[in-house]
């Protein structure tokens, strides 16, 4: 007799299979390869819809029913313990490699992802615009757990509710239980495919992370479970077939599909139905290939929760510590995961799930903690203990706060402001000995993105009507300036507010996301309304000077640009445009972030990457003879634009926003650029009125 593999064996091949889809998905988020490693996410999808789904159907068959209780306690034993741990430890290790404000995110990711909602906070708050490019939250892969819980929330529960209702009123038999199963999830399945593609279509950022775009994978793997009767009567060859074929398909997934994929309908499809075939040939035949059988295949198969878990914390939080690219991220890296994911598995995942410690007779629930409790508690232990030592290791070697000169408040004059501390350390008349003379830096790496001051105080965001603020000298002859422009615009503000009461000047800003002063109004996007509003209030209220800037990489046309300028300037309308600040280059803002970065050394953009694309702005300004001021000479020496200057960290995210630290020691430069463009200068006034 042929002996036939049941769903309810171990099956070795899908151990290898989870082997593959770990391998994957780290050597996707540690290594930056395979293209399309992020597919493992989808194989375990549908791994798991078929184990969970033949548990649920061999529980029925025996028992007539499904125990919810049992289900979830089984459920929470083998998720809960090791979740929650790489949770706190990911959470420890934020706060001195991020700072307390990151940290704050990092924890509200953690309490999300603790409740299965992880993939809801992701889709719905993305990635801050003010940081833009920086590393994503090291617990964003928890957004699979919460799909796969979300799925067992209510699968058991229409499962049975189907079985009970047809037993019940259409008299169903016992085996009619997979009939009906399979009819169920195939329906389930096809209205949530028919959802992914019309939500990938739509909002592809959200159909990543949805549950409802995200459920037909795991509904395929139910759906195998629900057929394996059909198909442990399969013959071997054509097992041995559709198991090459399906492991075909799996590498073709991780080289074809890429980052600009259309995911995950229609390409997900590709490694979920190669998982699929795989799983249903060895419903009759362990016959997959040996590196799916093979010893090493088998372990990391074993270990792979552990892995998936501790892998994307590790490769986020790790590039604080070493370069991206280099061989000691790499190494470093792959060893900490394999490392930190063996204890894990060791001393708390197998512990909690081999424990019983949710028995409710409390005799039986005293002797399982006997023999879990303590590797348990142990691992927890040595956590903290290593939790304290990296955090006094990390305080160690971070650098201390610049401290910033007592005449930063001295007033307008660029010569007396800053004494070689930020901008003035690339001012010739400071005569200052190198770029970075001092010791330490401000801000803080670790509070590099909380350095705004009051600049988005007054920021109009996506979607808002138009906000406008007034700063400064409110005295008799105070001159009106308005600054317009986007959220480079917003970046300086704080280089005008200490100097505006000496300057007598009345400051109106009117900035917003997007918001470049040009005409928008044949555009569809969240600023075109706010900035018919904005041209309204410059035409009606006749300032004494227009100030404008705006980011370099935002696409437009000189025309759009002049026709915002041109029924202005028709009026004698003085305007001044500020040449935007340089790009930077995302390496550049992940260096100053690292443990011991040298500030005197490190942290380059070359002055070719940095101002590769034209600032259009300026661009129809020189054009149309309006002045421009170049902030040039205070970014960048010769071909080299360091991100920091005079002991101030100049960048807050790769979007090029500015520090506000190193914006108000740019303020007398600015001025002194403004005033020395204009070719009157009625506007200074010193004058205490």
């Amino acid at each position: 007799m042929q002996h036939r593999h049941t769903a309810s064996q171990f099956r070795l091949d899908i151990q290898g299979l989870r082997a593959v889809a770990v391998i994957a998905v780290i050597a996707d988020h540690l290594l930056g390869w395979p293209s399309g490693g992020f597919v493992g996410v989808d194989i375990f999808f549908v791994i798991s819809g078929f184990l969970i789904t033949g548990i649920l159907l061999r529980e029925y068959d025996a028992q007539g029913t499904i125990s919810f209780r049992n289900f979830y306690i089984r459920r929470s034993k083998r998720i809960l313990p090791a979740a929650t741990l790489v949770l706190v430890a990911t959470v420890s290790a934020s706060y001195p490699l991020l700072g307390f404000d990151r940290t704050k995110g990092v924890i509200q990711d953690a309490i999300a992802s603790f409740f299965f909602l992880g993939n809801w906070q992701f889709a719905l708050h993305g990635v801050d615009y003010f940081r833009q490019d920086m590393p994503p939250s090291p617990l964003q892969h928890y957004w699979s757990l919460s799909v796969e819980e979300q799925f067992y929330f209510i699968w058991p529960w229409l499962l049975l509710g189907l079985l009970l209702f047809g037993s019940r009123f259409f008299n169903w038999q016992r085996n009619h239980t997979r009939l009906v199963a399979g009819l169920a999830i195939a329906g389930i399945s096809l209205i949530s495919l028919a959802w992914c593609f019309y939500e990938t279509a739509s909002d592809p950022k959200f159909a990543y992370f949805s549950t409802l775009s995200r459920a037909w994978e795991l509904g395929l793997g139910a759906l195998i479970a629900a057929s394996a009767t059909f198909f442990s009567k399969i013959d071997k060859i054509t097992a041995s077939l559709l198991n090459w074929l399906g492991v075909t398909g799996i590498a073709a997934s991780l080289w074809i599909i890429g980052q600009t994929s259309a995911f995950p309908a229609p390409w997900a499809m590709l490694p979920v139905v190669s998982a699929a075939i795989i799983i249903a040939a060895g419903c009759t035949h362990q016959n997959g290939s040996y590196f799916l059988r093979n010893p090493i295949s088998q372990y990391i198969g074993k270990i792979s929760y552990s892995l998936y878990l501790w892998h994307f914390p590790v490769a986020i939080l790790l590039q604080y510590v070493f370069i991206k690219s280099s061989a000691a991220y790499y190494v470093v890296g792959l060893a900490l995961t394999f490392l930190l994911s063996s204890v894990s598995f060791y001393l708390v995942e197998e512990p909690a799930r081999k424990g019983t410690w949710f028995k409710w007779n409390s005799e039986k629930r005293l002797s399982g903690l006997s023999t879990g409790w303590l590797k348990f508690a142990s691992a927890v232990l040595v956590f903290c203990f290593l939790s304290v030592l990296s955090t006094l290791l990390i305080d160690k070697l971070s650098l201390p706060e610049a401290k910033v000169p007592d005449a930063a408040t001295a007033g307008f004059s660029p010569v007396a402001a800053f004494n070689c501390f930020g901008a003035a350390a690339l001012d010739p008349r400071q005569h200052c000995p190198s770029l970075n003379p001092g010791p330490g830096v401000k801000p803080r790496p670790v509070d590099v993105t909380t350095d705004t001051q009051d600049a988005y105080d007054c920021y109009t965001f996506a979607n808002q009507p138009l906000r406008s603020c007034q700063y400064g000298s409110h005295r008799k002859g105070a001159k009106r300036v308005a600054l317009i422009g986007d959220s480079h615009a917003a970046a300086l503000l704080p280089a005008f507010q200490p100097q505006l009461e000496a300057l007598n000047w009345n400051l109106t800003v009117m900035t917003g996301n997007g918001c470049q002063w040009r005409d928008q109004t044949h555009r569809k996007n969240a600023c075109a309304e706010a900035m018919q509003r904005r041209q309204e209030k410059l035409i009606a209220e006749q300032f004494d000077l227009i100030v404008a800037t705006g980011i370099r990489t935002t696409p437009g046309t000189v025309a759009e640009y002049a026709a915002a300028m041109a029924p202005l300037l028709s009026r004698g309308q003085k305007i001044v445009v500020i040449e935007d600040v340089p790009d930077v280059a995302y390496e550049a803002v992940a260096c100053t972030q690292r443990i011991g970065f040298s500030y005197q050394r490190d942290c380059i953009t070359s002055a070719t990457t940095a101002y590769a694309d034209e600032d259009l702005l300026a661009q129809t300004a020189q054009q149309m003879g309006v002045p421009v001021v170049s902030l040039r000479n205070y970014f960048c020496i010769e071909d080299a634009c360091p991100a920091a200057i005079g002991n101030v960290l100049v960048y807050r995210d790769t979007a090029a926003h500015i520090t506000a630290t190193y914006a108000t020691t740019l303020g007398p430069y600015i001025v002194e650029g403004i005033l020395s463009a204009l070719t009157a200068k009625p506007i200074l006034t010193n004058s205490r009125q």
